[in-house]
């Protein structure tokens, strides 16, 4: 059985940690344009819970998989998706392809020191 409210805290607590992280880096990143930084929020606002929501719903339903795997074939098709949408629609992101995998990189990196500490 999948326990909803825990997942549904964890969607929540990952997706507000991702934006925090991902709109701090896009500042440090040098993006000041009102659009761009709506725009990342919204690409995570469209990845994080697709991403979390599979590896919740692998963990939960105790499927034997490796969650590193899951997690990292997720994490490419996240910044895949982000990248293709900061090309399409960025007014001031420069390098979207490394910008996604840098943000994404930044704030995987540290949501899972969260978790340890």
């Amino acid at each position: 059985m999948i326990p909803w409210p825990i997942m549904i805290k964890g969607w929540l607590i990952s997706l507000s940690l991702t934006l925090v992280l991902e709109l701090t880096y896009a500042w440090i990143w040098g993006v000041r344009n009102r659009h761009d930084l709506i725009l990342v929020s919204s690409v995570n606002i469209l990845t994080n819970p697709v991403v979390v929501f599979v590896v919740y719903f692998l963990h939960f339903r105790d499927v034997s998989v490796q969650y590193g795997w899951v997690t990292a074939v997720m994490e490419v098709g996240a910044v895949v998706t982000e990248a293709l949408l900061y090309k399409k629609f960025a007014r001031s992101i420069s390098r979207p392809w490394l910008f996604s995998l840098s943000a994404n990189a930044f704030s995987y990196a540290a949501g899972e020191l969260i978790n340890k500490l």
